[in-house]
């Protein structure tokens, strides 16, 4: 006597795939975090830059899954191992009426943020930041808000056309200002693979 899962394996063993994309259900929230080289980012310029990629990273997942978000949390903190240095930590939630996956909304919100768990005049050396994106909900389903005040039909015309030029010329060709292009300087990559096809620097050296 077979069993259902007993017929899907036999069926997955001759080459038939049995499980849907539709099936598998959506993650509940993004993460985009990275730790930072040396002792960290000290300069809240650097660290807008830095959360504003990370941001602009989820955005992309959300819409590649056709997605919403209508909460987000921003983080930064200092090393935990560094007893020598002032340690701090920034914890910031934000809440949307409207679910959305506007790369300019959601950038803007993201380092307003930072800014707003930001110590000025504090020596903090950040080792880590990230943003997570969650309460997420499929872009087909949005539940509007009689009060929004944004033109949610332009921002959705806008960020077709966004989206339509960067993919026809690359990731990141049209983007939020505040992202700048030095971000991957500061980035902790001592384990970063090796990019043999993409840099004459790394290509594979044989000795005979």
């Amino acid at each position: 006597m077979f069993t259902v899962t007993g017929v899907r394996t036999w069926r997955e063993l001759r080459g038939e795939n049995c499980i849907c994309v539709d099936d598998i259900p959506q993650n509940r929230s993004i993460c985009t975090s990275r730790s930072f080289s040396g002792q960290g980012l000290s300069c809240l310029s650097e660290l807008e830059e830095a959360v504003a990629n990370f941001m602009a990273s989820c955005v992309r997942k959300l819409r590649d899954r056709h997605a919403c978000c209508r909460q987000f949390t921003v983080f930064a903190y200092t090393s935990r191992f560094r007893t020598d240095l002032p340690r701090y930590s920034i914890n910031r939630t934000m809440h949307f009426q409207v679910p959305t996956n506007n790369l300019q909304e959601l950038v803007s919100a993201a380092v307003n943020a930072l800014r707003a768990g930001w110590q000025e005049g504090e020596n903090y050396w950040y080792k880590k930041a990230g943003v997570i994106v969650w309460d997420i909900t499929d872009d087909s389903a949005i539940q509007t808000d009689l009060f929004d005040t944004v033109d949610r039909v332009k921002q959705r015309q806008l960020s077709e056309v966004i989206d339509a030029i960067n993919k026809k010329n690359g990731q990141n060709t049209i983007k939020v200002a505040i992202q700048g292009e030095s971000r991957l300087r500061s980035l902790k990559c001592e384990h970063l693979t090796k990019q043999y096809t993409t840099n004459v620097e790394e290509v594979i050296q044989v000795k005979i």
